[in-house]
């Protein structure tokens, strides 16, 4: 059975490198303006962001079953959460819990959960955005389509951001 660090460095660490570089070749691809191309490169950004936020997602799963001190994978997402910040900097943000509500979105279509704050995987798109629709300092600098993430109340995050935030806590 692998450790937690292994799984991370083997399973989840090439995911979201692949996502990334997914998300990279949309842009290159919008600047060419290749349409065929952007298309595939659409298709494989949402195929990356779905394997990168559901892998990074089952880490603590991971982590609650190799591990007798980390507890509960509930408890192990609760301890992360706490140190999960906006851009490595000071300001929490709630992004364990969107992470969740990404991959179950992603795995399951539809989400019936209550506290879900999104509505299943159409919240999932790769849109252009304009100025001030993401957080400040978030996404792709001139609103080149990426993957965001919609939530029931309207606001949008970058997904790569999400994966980030979610990462480092």
């Amino acid at each position: 059975m692998t450790t937690t660090d292994e799984h991370f460095e083997r399973v989840v660490l090439p995911a979201l490198r692949e996502y990334v570089i997914a998300e990279a070749h949309l842009t290159t691809s919008i600047k060419t303006g290749i349409a065929t191309g952007i298309d595939a490169a659409r298709d494989e950004v949402m195929r990356r962001a779905r394997t990168s936020a559901i892998e990074l997602h089952q880490l603590a799963d991971h982590a609650a079953n190799v591990s007798n001190t980390c507890g509960s994978v509930d408890q192990v997402r609760a301890s992360v959460q706490g140190h999960c910040v906006f851009l490595r900097g000071s300001t929490p943000v709630a992004d364990i819990e969107l992470l969740r509500d990404v991959a179950e979105a992603f795995k399951h279509h539809t989400l019936d959960r209550k506290t879900a704050t999104v509505t299943g995987a159409e919240a999932m798109i790769a849109p252009a955005t304009g100025y001030s629709v993401l957080y400040y300092g978030e996404g792709k600098y001139g609103g080149v389509e990426q993957a965001v993430v919609t939530r029931k109340d309207g606001t949008q995050r970058a997904l790569s951001y999400v994966l980030q935030n979610a990462t480092d806590g």
